[in-house]
């Protein structure tokens, strides 16, 4: 039997059902990432494509769950088509493509004793062969969401979308806390052996030692220079040589894990 949990997502909730269960059918396996994922399709609702929309989203990424049926119950082929031949034309208009999580191909035909699904009451009648360019304005980015350089919306590094800023905190302390103790350790047992190795020729464990001791400094500066210097650009999550914390960091972090492990 599945397991069902009461939905926690604001904007599936009313819709006539308040169980769900993980994983989903856009292979999410929480709440919490399921919400990142619908706060991306925020601007397509605002645009009013389709008056089904949400409950198809809602359908495929807070599917109904009920422990009398084992298999989640998601929407039907033909709520997808309905609202896939009103939402994409807009999609396609930005420059954005139909998400293969969404693949109508995907859902059953029809709501039967052998696949139950959701079919959602009519579409109203939209025009969506009405020009889209008056409409840019109005697609703007979801909350916690800034658009990137080729039009697309992605998190900004401030948001807290799957976790509180009271995790981040938590993470931030345990990273510091195992980054001094990889460094104390390590620096100690390479010292050690290069003292007073005594008649054991231990010149792989050194370079072991020193290799953990650069990454542990890896994590130490990662700490130092914050989460937003060293994974951030222009208020969007970047990386590359273009951000030279982000450089170091991976430089020592995996070059030379990959060298630990190597030895």
């Amino acid at each position: 039997m599945r397991s069902c949990e009461p939905i926690r997502i604001e904007l599936c909730s009313g819709l006539g059902y308040n169980m769900t269960g993980m994983p989903n059918l856009g292979g999410n396996e929480q709440q919490k990432e399921a919400d990142y994922t619908l706060e991306s399709f925020s601007p397509l609702i605002q645009y009013g494509c389709s008056s089904q929309l949400k409950l198809f989203l809602c359908s495929v990424y807070v599917p109904m769950c009920t422990e009398k049926v084992a298999n989640p119950i998601g929407p039907c082929r033909g709520l997808c088509e309905s609202v896939r031949s009103r939402c994409y034309p807009v999609l396609k208009g930005f420059g954005f493509p139909w998400p293969d999580a969404l693949n109508c191909s995907r859902f059953p035909v029809e709501n039967n004793h052998e696949h139950m699904c959701m079919e959602g009451p009519k579409d109203k009648s939209v025009d969506v062969m009405a020009p889209v360019d008056p409409a840019v304005q109005k697609f703007n980015c979801a909350p916690q969401f800034i658009k990137n350089d080729v039009g697309g919306c992605v998190p900004s590094c401030e948001s807290n979308l799957l976790f509180d800023e009271a995790e981040k905190n938590f993470a931030e302390v345990w990273v510091s806390l195992w980054a001094l103790i990889c460094f104390v350790a390590s620096f100690g047992s390479g010292l050690t052996l290069i003292i007073g190795g005594g008649r054991v020729k231990a010149s792989p464990m050194v370079s072991l030692a020193f290799c953990y001791c650069l990454i542990s400094i890896g994590w130490a500066l990662r700490v130092f220079s914050g989460r937003m210097s060293a994974g951030c650009q222009n208020g969007e999550v970047g990386d590359g040589l273009a951000n030279v914390n982000c450089a170091f960091v991976f430089l020592l972090i995996y070059y030379f894990g990959m060298a630990a492990n190597a030895w």
